[in-house]
């Protein structure tokens, strides 16, 4: 079996070498399952992240999620340490490049309080079938999530091949409730 270190490797590089003309039609999907989901149109305040480098494009949704007059919150980072916490964005440009080059709120001005959320958009670098999620190794969003109120659904957003069988977890690793994926 393979270390988290070593699938979280394996899975980046795979992700990075998808053809570009195929990301576009994978993003596209994406975005049609979600828009379509009750899980989406039921919501008011949604908290989604925003895609950087080759994680599933969610610029499109926000700006959808906003055009719909949807409450849209977006991390923002305070430190490792400190984690992150969900800003409300009223508009696209209201996002600025942050301390790790990913597009985020300037300041803490509209941060809300996690219960206010109703659903949860989540990246990760590969997802299993019973909800094991695997970040990026910072547990920015194992922190943040444990915050949501119990039936806020966690879903991730994710290519196919981030899928695999078994993702190793610790005790304080939180489950995703779903995937949409491509495929």
């Amino acid at each position: 079996m393979v270390d988290k270190k070593e699938l979280r490797k394996i899975i980046l590089e795979k992700r990075d070498n998808i053809d570009l003309s195929e990301r576009i039609k994978y993003d596209k999907g994406i975005f049609n399952s979600l828009i379509d989901s009750p899980v989406y149109n039921e919501a008011r305040c949604i908290f989604i992240f925003v895609s950087y480098k080759t994680e599933v494009n969610t610029h499109e949704i926000i700006k959808r999620a906003l055009s719909q007059g949807k409450r849209v919150c977006v991390p923002k980072v305070l430190s490792k340490s400190e984690g992150m916490y969900a800003v409300e964005i009223k508009k696209y440009d209201d996002l600025k490049s942050g301390k790790y080059g990913i597009l985020e709120p300037e300041n803490f001005e509209n941060k809300i309080n996690e219960e206010e959320i109703d659903l949860a958009l989540i990246p990760g670098v590969a997802f299993d079938k019973n909800g094991g999620r695997m970040g990026y190794g910072a547990a920015f969003y194992d922190r943040f999530l444990i915050k949501l109120k119990k039936d806020t659904p966690k879903i991730a957003l994710a290519y196919e091949m981030q899928i695999v069988d078994y993702i190793p977890m610790n005790e304080w690793d939180v489950k995703v409730d779903g995937i949409i994926t491509n495929g």
